[in-house]
């Protein structure tokens, strides 16, 4: 004849049920606490081919004002010295926004074009602080801005080639080894 004890089978009772839960709820954080990162390097790389686009139609757009700028039109060149800094300043953090959305395995994968578009925003760099100081010059020659202009739109669609080439090697498929019977 076997006494139970009623307060050691509910207590073991409790305890199993609360290992269950536990364990379900462990079991439940895990695949929760983690989410991957959304992959928003295509919508970042076409970002920044937009600004390319729509800074070279100003680049376009000075370039034509200053082929008929005369010499003694160095207030109007100056103003547009000054807008042309303004619209060059956030291709930097553009830039710096599409290099977080890219993953480092995309980082690797594109690296060789990735520092030749690092090497295209300095000079972006430098020509917005030259497009800055030409801003500053109350006897600016529109000549000036009009070289300033060439060089950027050189700078522009070295940039956009770049851009076009990582965006293809990130979005084209890799081929696999799967064969069709």
């Amino acid at each position: 004849m076997s006494t139970l004890d009623p307060g050691g089978f509910l207590l073991r009772v409790l305890a199993l049920s609360g290992l269950a839960a536990l364990t379900f709820a462990l079991g439940t954080l895990g695949t929760d606490a983690m989410p991957l990162r959304p992959d928003t390097s295509g919508a970042a790389l076409a970002s920044l081919g937009e600004e390319y686009g729509d800074l070279h139609q100003w680049t376009a757009a000075i370039l034509a004002a200053t082929d008929t700028l005369q010499p003694e039109s160095a207030e109007r060149a100056r103003v547009l010295a000054g807008q042309l800094a303004r619209l060059i300043g956030p291709l930097e953090d553009d830039f710096e926004r599409t290099t977080a959305a890219l993953s480092t395995t995309q980082l690797d994968l594109v690296l060789p074009l990735w520092e030749r578009m690092a090497f295209a925003h300095a000079g972006f760099v430098m020509l917005q602080e030259q497009a800055a100081g030409l801003s500053d010059d109350p006897a600016i020659d529109p000549e000036e801005l009009h070289d300033l202009a060439v060089q950027l739109t050189a700078v522009l669609d070295f940039a956009a080639e770049i851009q076009r080439m990582v965006l293809d090697e990130l979005t084209t498929p890799v081929p696999t080894a799967i064969r069709v019977i």
